[in-house]
């Protein structure tokens, strides 16, 4: 039986604090194409076996550029780009989180006026309320795709645009193995008795 399945959206409109990671899976999304009404991986990876059950904390983005393309004499727009992270949940379910990266951008970019993050531009986002983990591979995926689809006369089978650059940043904390925080326990009820020994 395949695993549950959620999904959220998040439209950004402004940046949030985020706790400082230990960890993080750098998302390359240059020359990725995407659909309206399909749905596409641009990433599978993350860090490892060791960072199996590490705790998802922010997600962050940096120099995203973007094209969207008229297939049907109607424009696909940016405000309609999404970027996901699909992820396992505190219940061992699948989630997918989808972030609208330019929510304000209800036009067309195009390769001579790509829509674009300013230079030096990092947006960041806390997810730590989300309860989010990377697999037992250390691992999650990245996805592309678009809000606007109606069909054939949207530009079904054409693609909706394409990320022309920047990188999606995942923040992590490592979960300390069960050894480990039996470890630490001990550790610390020893230090308490010498403590109480002075």
């Amino acid at each position: 039986m395949s695993p549950k399945r959620f999904m959220s959206l998040i439209a950004i409109t402004s940046c949030s604090s985020v706790a400082m990671a230990e960890g993080k899976i750098e998302m390359p999304l240059a020359d990725i194409f995407y659909w309206g009404g399909a749905i596409d991986e641009f990433y599978a990876g993350g860090g490892g076996d060791p960072a199996a059950g590490s705790q998802i904390i922010s997600i962050e983005w940096t120099g995203l550029s973007l094209e969207t393309y008229d297939n049907v004499g109607v424009p696909n727009y940016g405000s309609e780009a999404m970027v996901g992270i699909e992820a396992t949940n505190a219940d061992g379910d699948l989630e997918t989180i989808w972030f609208f990266p330019f929510p304000e951008a209800n036009y067309q970019g195009t390769a001579a006026n790509p829509i674009a993050q300013p230079d030096g531009e990092t947006f960041s986002f806390d997810l730590t309320d989300y309860n989010l983990e990377l697999d037992a591979l250390g691992q999650l995926r990245g996805l592309v795709t678009a809000a606007w689809w109606d069909g054939a006369d949207a530009g079904e089978g054409y693609f909706a645009g394409m990320w022309t650059g920047g990188t999606v940043t995942i923040n992590y904390n490592k979960i300390p193995a069960p050894g480990a925080l039996a470890l630490l326990g001990l550790a610390g009820l020893a230090g308490s008795g010498r403590r109480r020994r002075h």
